[in-house]
Protein backbone atom coordinates (compact mmCIF):
# COMPACT_ATOMS: atom_id res chain seq x y z
CA UNK A 1 0.00 0.00 0.00
CA UNK A 2 1.50 3.34 -1.02
CA UNK A 3 1.54 6.40 1.17
CA UNK A 4 -1.13 8.02 -1.01
CA UNK A 5 -3.42 5.01 -0.68
CA UNK A 6 -2.92 4.94 3.09
CA UNK A 7 -3.66 8.68 3.38
CA UNK A 8 -6.69 8.36 1.11
CA UNK A 9 -8.02 5.53 3.28
CA UNK A 10 -7.44 7.60 6.44
CA UNK A 11 -9.22 10.58 4.87
CA UNK A 12 -12.24 8.44 4.02
CA UNK A 13 -12.34 7.15 7.59
CA UNK A 14 -12.65 10.68 8.96
CA UNK A 15 -9.06 11.81 9.51
CA UNK A 16 -9.05 14.06 6.46
CA UNK A 17 -8.08 17.23 8.30
CA UNK A 18 -4.99 15.60 9.81
CA UNK A 19 -3.94 14.12 6.48
CA UNK A 20 -4.38 17.40 4.62
CA UNK A 21 -2.54 19.37 7.30
CA UNK A 22 0.40 16.96 7.23
CA UNK A 23 0.58 16.99 3.44
CA UNK A 24 0.27 20.78 3.26
CA UNK A 25 3.22 21.13 5.65
CA UNK A 26 5.25 18.82 3.43
CA UNK A 27 4.31 20.81 0.32
CA UNK A 28 5.37 24.04 2.03
CA UNK A 29 8.69 22.46 3.06
CA UNK A 30 9.38 21.29 -0.51
CA UNK A 31 8.45 24.70 -1.91
CA UNK A 32 10.93 26.45 0.39
CA UNK A 33 13.61 23.85 -0.28
CA UNK A 34 13.14 24.27 -4.04
CA UNK A 35 13.39 28.05 -3.82
CA UNK A 36 16.62 27.85 -1.80
CA UNK A 37 18.28 25.13 -3.90
CA UNK A 38 21.03 26.29 -6.26
CA UNK A 39 21.62 22.90 -7.86
CA UNK A 40 19.53 22.77 -11.05
CA UNK A 41 19.19 18.99 -11.13
CA UNK A 42 18.18 18.81 -7.46
CA UNK A 43 15.68 21.65 -8.02
CA UNK A 44 14.15 19.74 -10.92
CA UNK A 45 13.80 16.62 -8.74
CA UNK A 46 12.15 18.68 -6.00
CA UNK A 47 9.77 20.21 -8.57
CA UNK A 48 8.73 16.77 -9.82
CA UNK A 49 8.13 15.54 -6.28
CA UNK A 50 6.19 18.73 -5.45
CA UNK A 51 3.99 18.27 -8.52
CA UNK A 52 3.26 14.64 -7.65
CA UNK A 53 2.42 15.45 -4.04
CA UNK A 54 0.29 18.46 -5.06
CA UNK A 55 -1.74 16.23 -7.38
CA UNK A 56 -2.25 13.70 -4.58
CA UNK A 57 -3.18 16.51 -2.17
CA UNK A 58 -5.79 17.81 -4.62
CA UNK A 59 -7.30 14.32 -5.02
CA UNK A 60 -7.63 13.91 -1.25
CA UNK A 61 -8.99 17.45 -0.91
CA UNK A 62 -11.63 16.70 -3.57
CA UNK A 63 -13.23 14.20 -1.16
CA UNK A 64 -14.39 17.06 1.03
Amino acid sequence: MTRFERDLKDAREGNGTEVLTKRKAELDRLWKEGKACKNGFRRQCIAQEYTRLKTEYDKIDALF
